[in-house]
């Protein structure tokens, strides 16, 4: 819209003393009528606005860069300047130390009456606390020789490979077997169970497992029971509790081991279980043996109905003791005491093998 020029204001502004608002709005409007865009302004703003946004990111890449480079140099600045004052401490602690030798019976600087200088020894005296409190403080941080750690200045291959081993799965524990060895004059048994890492990689075993034990024959149910290993029980013959350790690492193909003791009651032995359940033999005829007797007594037997046969003898008794690993069933491995019908089973933690 072309709107006449504006010339000032007119008379009738000049007796209003002032200027109303549509002669302003006139004012301002012809002051900007003949401004008119570039014809290439649009595309100038569609450049420029990418431009400066691309321009602010740089910007705050660089910030960022440099806060980081200022934070990574910040230790090396701290420490040269640490390194600077600890130099220039000992060349004063050195200065203060190279003092003119005194007189026999003269008393040293900083504690005559007046006739000294006071200042030279009260100086000394902090420096000397300084360096004292500077060498308390980096006692700190000096390393350990390697002679004091136990196993030397290499971590234990144990620790290595706990970091990284998972827990055994059960399809990795295999080739499980048990064993049992001779009992000893008190009727003790000691045995083990052996399961193998049958997988191709390393991996921890999670827990002891369970032992169960299966009284068979006429050994008593009631009586038999599976506990832990503890110092001072029993079981002598197993290696001291206290040694095992606090997770087992097997490799491919190595293998662990669960011992057992079994230690008898002081009636759990075969013979008494033999005495409480076996059968009782025929009494003895009041007569004497059978080849003095009557043949009246004889007619007189055969004459009796016939006693039914006695049941078969009860099997020996005997427990059956079988591991499953922690990671569940089944059961990888079992073994057998024979002769025995009360007692208890001592059983170990998981026990790594030489081979």
């Amino acid at each position: 819209m072309n709107r006449p020029p504006y010339d000032g204001p007119g008379p009738d502004d000049e007796r209003g003393g002032g200027m109303d608002e549509q002669s302003l709005r006139q004012l301002l409007q012809g002051a900007v009528g003949d401004i008119e865009p570039a014809p290439d302004a649009l595309e100038h703003i569609r450049r420029a606005v990418p431009a400066r946004r691309t321009r602010r990111r740089h910007a705050l890449v660089g910030a960022a860069a440099a806060l980081i480079l200022g934070g990574t140099a910040l230790p090396a600045v701290v420490h040269v300047a640490t390194t600077g004052d600890e130099v220039e401490e000992r060349h004063a602690n050195t200065a203060s130390s190279q003092h003119s030798p005194e007189e026999p019976g003269a008393e040293p600087d900083g504690v005559g009456d007046g006739g000294g200088r006071p200042e030279q020894g009260e100086a000394r005296n902090h420096d000397e606390k300084r360096e004292q409190r500077k060498n308390e403080g980096s006692k700190g941080n000096e390393p350990k020789p390697a002679a004091s750690s136990p196993a030397g200045s290499l971590p234990a291959p144990t620790n290595t490979f706990a970091a990284v081993s998972p827990i055994c799965d059960r399809d990795q524990l295999g080739k499980g077997s048990g064993s049992v060895g001779p009992a000893d004059r008190d009727g003790r048994v000691y045995g083990a169970f052996r399961v193998v890492n049958v997988s191709r990689a390393v991996c921890t075993v999670g827990g002891p497992g369970t032992v169960a034990a299966s009284p068979r024959g006429s050994a008593e149910s009631g009586r038999v029971s599976v506990v832990d290993h503890t110092p001072g029980d029993a079981a002598t013959g197993l290696p001291d509790p206290t040694t095992e350790p606090s997770e087992v690492i097997l490799q491919p193909g190595q293998a662990y081991e669960v011992k057992f003791a079994w230690i008898p009651t002081a009636d759990g032995a075969r013979s008494s279980c033999a005495k409480n359940t076996g059968g009782a033999s025929p009494a003895p005829s009041a007569g004497g043996g059978g080849a003095s007797a009557s043949p009246a007594s004889g007619t007189a037997a055969a004459q009796q109905p016939s006693v039914p046969d006695s049941p078969p003898p009860t099997p020996p008794p005997s427990v059956v003791l079988s591991h499953t690993p922690d990671v569940g069933e089944p059961a990888i491995a079992d073994a057998k005491i024979d002769d025995a019908c009360a007692g208890t089973v001592y059983r170990t933690g998981p026990i790594v093998t030489a081979s």
